[in-house]
């Protein structure tokens, strides 16, 4: 069977490499091809590819976020993602939005890409033969067809005629996780015809299903919420609903599918909760983004610097202040959060252990917020606690004088001890020697300043000790990996 496939990588001979074997798996493959995320974005709009494989790292768009873009609106894309980066934290977040393979380019070969396209074929060749008028053997209306064509002037309007939903009539769309069987969706069918059977008044009820979420949309023009609240009854627990705001007319339904899908991932903020409503999404205010990233920054700054007990403070304040997210903010607050995580583990795993075998993936924001806590507890007590007394002397007159010049002798004497045992104690007890420390600690407070004020960067480098702004320049390329400039221009 034809697919589309899509390749993105900023490496010419990967990009090369890959083109040639996914034609060597087959002739009748349409392939196209793009450089960076942005490129990708609009030709993945303009041909609606089967398959994308991406790059992790590229400038600009990342894969990660072109991926994350391109599932919001044609969820049947099926992802590979590749990359020179053996971290986990790659891994486990391609993972978490969505990716269905996971490519070490150190280890590509042409069989592996053979193997995964000749997958995708025999899954989509299935569900294509099975489907009569868009509808699956269990009696769901398959979305693939509604998701690839939405956009094309009248089609959703004539898509659920066909599937027999009535124009301007009230409706409402409820979403629930995907079923992982037949019989999962069968189920569903089933409970959608009983409520249209006990229903007094005419109804239209009917299940539709993409690859991570089953929906079900309920038309009638008697009393519809009553109806809706009857359908969740009846789900039970099922893992969660979330319910669109109400709509008359049939070209509305992509916007009642998103709103109810939103709404169901709104409950990774409040697990505990059962049914999420849009509307009540709507209402909410929206999240201080800019202020999250800047608390972030200085979280991973404090953590960098053992200061264990702040760092605990601070991050369950954030995860407070992350609990109430808009409609428009739920999306990327599930993704910002998880970010954190993977911060926070890379940290952990960079200090103490190697990353497991497996890699669990946060489903709420609770346990994001327990996994970082309990990470930062094992960190403390690995490392004592807090310093001994002399050492966090020290530390305090490093944060209290960093913009002064410092030297180790100086500080040796401020705690009364020798240059030489002192040097030993820092490093045993701080894990860094003292020069790389206040480095680091100054190039933190001066990434602040980058990222937060329009200070020049000869201004920025005076004020975190430096005199001379080009020595400040190398020393920040060296330990940040980015120019001061570079730095500044990045997003978070």
């Amino acid at each position: 069977m034809k697919l589309n496939v899509m390749v993105v990588d900023d490496e010419t001979p990967i990009c090369e490499w890959l083109i040639y074997c996914v034609r060597r798996s087959s002739e009748e493959h349409e392939i196209h091809s793009a450089p960076n995320g942005e490129e990708a974005f609009a030709l993945i709009q303009e041909y609606k590819p089967d398959v994308v494989f991406t790059d992790i790292r590229m400038p600009g768009m990342d894969g990660l976020e072109l991926m994350r873009r391109v599932l919001e609106i044609y969820p049947f894309t099926v992802f590979a993602i590749l990359t020179n980066y053996a971290e986990f934290s790659y891994a486990k977040q391609a993972l978490s939005l969505g990716a269905r393979e996971y490519f070490l380019k150190s280890e590509l070969r042409a069989s592996d890409i053979e193997n995964f396209l000749s997958l995708v074929e025999k899954s989509k060749e299935t569900i294509t033969a099975n489907k009569q008028q868009d509808v699956l053997p269990s009696g769901c209306i398959d979305l693939y067809n509604f998701y690839r064509d939405q956009e094309q002037p009248g089609y959703a309007e004539s898509f659920w005629a066909k599937q027999g939903m009535d124009e301007n009539v009230p409706y409402m769309m409820l979403c629930v996780p995907g079923g992982k069987s037949q019989e999962d969706w069968r189920r569903l069918v089933r409970l959608a015809q009983e409520l249209r059977e006990r229903s007094d008044e005419p109804m239209y009820a009917a299940v539709a299903s993409e690859k991570e979420h089953e929906y079900i949309v309920l038309q009638t023009n008697g009393a519809l919420r009553d109806q809706v609240q009857k359908m969740i009854g009846l789900l039970g627990a099922s893992g969660g609903v979330g319910v669109s705001t109400a709509a008359r007319l049939r070209q509305e339904t992509p916007r009642t599918l998103r709103e109810s899908a939103c709404a169901l991932s709104a409950l990774f903020f409040d697990p505990s909760g059962e049914t999420v409503y849009y509307e009540k999404l709507a209402c909410r205010a929206a999240l201080d983004r800019e202020e999250l990233r800047r608390q972030k920054r200085e979280i991973l700054g404090l953590l960098a610097r053992r200061q264990y007990d702040e760092t605990q403070k601070d991050l369950t304040a954030w995860f407070a202040d992350m609990a109430r997210p808009s409609a428009e903010d739920v999306t990327w607050g599930i993704d910002y959060s998880r970010r954190l995580v993977l911060a926070v583990e890379e940290r952990y795993y960079h200090e103490v252990d190697k990353p497991p075998q497996e890699m669990a993936i946060q489903t709420s924001l609770a346990q994001c917020r327990d996994r970082c806590l309990d990470l930062i507890r094992r960190l403390k007590s690995l490392h004592g606690g807090r310093c001994s007394p002399s050492i966090e002397t020290a530390l305090k007159y490093i944060h209290q004088h960093y913009q002064e010049s410092i030297s180790m002798v100086g500080v040796a004497k401020l705690v009364y001890r020798s240059p030489e045992y002192f040097s030993r104690q820092f490093k045993e007890e701080v894990g860094e020697n003292f020069s790389v420390y206040l480095t680091l600690y100054r190039l933190d407070r001066a990434k602040e300043l980058l990222l937060q004020t329009d200070l020049r960067v000869n201004e920025i480098a005076e004020r975190v000790g430096y005199t001379t702004p080009g020595y400040f320049s190398r020393l920040y390329k060296k330990y940040k990996g980015v120019t001061p400039e570079q730095e500044r221009g990045s997003k978070m």
